[in-house]
């Protein structure tokens, strides 16, 4: 899985954080950067950075972007992240399609943008992002979530979520029962985490030049291998202890994948992201990259003609051609102009003022 980091922007306003949040939400948490480390700068918006303290008792770091120039409650975006430990802080730099994109919305929507840094990510306290399992995360996230309902400028009835990656399947978990106006998700997952990591691993195999004989056979492996791995819940050293032949077709940690404990995959397997979606009533656009080999193309297809299948209308599935998983265009770089495709903010930029 890709590393992922994004910009969302915002000038620091100690002025907009009094008006926006809770005398008891406005704790700002100590910059493991230094104190004066860079903050996330972008035109027409202003930035507070705070924190909100989890049932556990930790602090996540909490950064919000508010329009500028504007009074009262405003309709708001909390963010799902991604699979990886990597921050949703990046100052100076618009790095991929995932920035892009936030950056566009924090600028142009009118709309306030809520992220936190997941536990032990950034000035985050908690358990160590590497060690932490899903269900730590998840937690997080729907505390935080909770939390909007204290941000004095946040309107509770225009509330939506914006999901990436991972957090794109898995984002109607954290509003549980709360009400959400809608969703966006962006280059996410559907099915069991069996099917999306034997579907990866093919693609990958594939990418990487091997023989459709070859990729048959190893593909067999995979199969093995995961069902110990996600469905017995050995970590892959313990897979490959069971049965030494899978030794050839592991590439990753003894006890972790992609920077993870074995355990937050052996969690991700246990989710039916079918029936938590299932329960969504409220408009859904779902967007997928032809170029993202990350993500199967038809997990959102399929989540869209299931929904519009109980509620005809309801859910949008959009593709765009040559954008990759973080929605960055093929052959673009860094601070490119042609960064991502200008349909896709507008197009995100266009659904939410329709829905909002």
């Amino acid at each position: 899985m890709i590393n992922r980091r994004f910009l969302t922007a915002a000038l620091l306003s100690g002025i907009a954080g009094t008006a926006l949040c809770a005398a008891a939400q406005t704790v700002e948490l100590p910059r493991k950067t230094g104190a004066n480390a860079p903050r996330e700068q972008v035109p027409g918006a202003d930035v507070i950075y705070d924190s909100v303290r989890t049932r556990a008792g930790y602090r996540l770091r909490r950064i919000t972007t508010i329009p500028q120039n504007t009074t009262g409650k405003l309709p708001t975006i909390f963010m799902v992240g991604w699979l990886s430990c990597d921050s949703v802080e990046q100052p100076g730099m618009r790095s991929d399609g995932f920035a892009e994109l936030m950056y566009e919305i924090a600028s142009h929507s009118g709309f306030i943008t809520v992220r936190i840094d997941k536990p032990g990510v950034g000035d985050s306290e908690g358990p160590a992002c590497a060690q932490a399992d899903f269900q730590t995360e998840l937690a997080a996230y729907q505390d935080a979530f909770d939390a909007l309902s204290s941000m004095e400028r946040v309107d509770t009835g225009k509330i939506f979520i914006i999901g990436f990656s991972n957090g794109a399947g898995f984002a109607p978990l954290v509003a549980r029962d709360r009400p959400v106006r809608g969703y966006l998700v962006f280059s996410g997952w559907l099915k069991t985490w069996f099917e999306h990591m034997m579907e990866h691993e093919r693609r990958r195999l594939v990418l990487a030049g091997e023989s459709p004989g070859e990729v048959n056979r190893k593909m067999r492996l995979y199969s093995q291998f995961y069902d110990l791995y996600l469905n017995q819940k050995l970590t892959p050293a313990q897979a490959i202890e069971r049965n030494p032949a899978l030794k050839e077709i592991w590439y990753d940690k003894p006890e972790s994948q992609y920077g993870r404990p074995a355990a937050y995959y052996q969690q991700l397997q246990e989710l039916n992201l079918a029936d938590a979606w299932s329960k969504v009533t409220v408009p859904i656009l779902a967007v997928h990259g032809d170029d993202d080999w990350v993500m199967s193309a038809d997990d959102f297809d399929l989540l869209v003609n299931t929904l519009n299948a109980k509620h005809p209308g309801v859910a949008q599935s959009v593709h765009f051609a040559r954008t990759d998983h973080v929605l960055m265009l093929a052959g673009s770089k860094g601070m490119n102009a042609d960064l991502i495709d200008p349909a896709i903010p507008k197009l995100a930029l266009d659904w939410l003022a329709q829905h909002k």
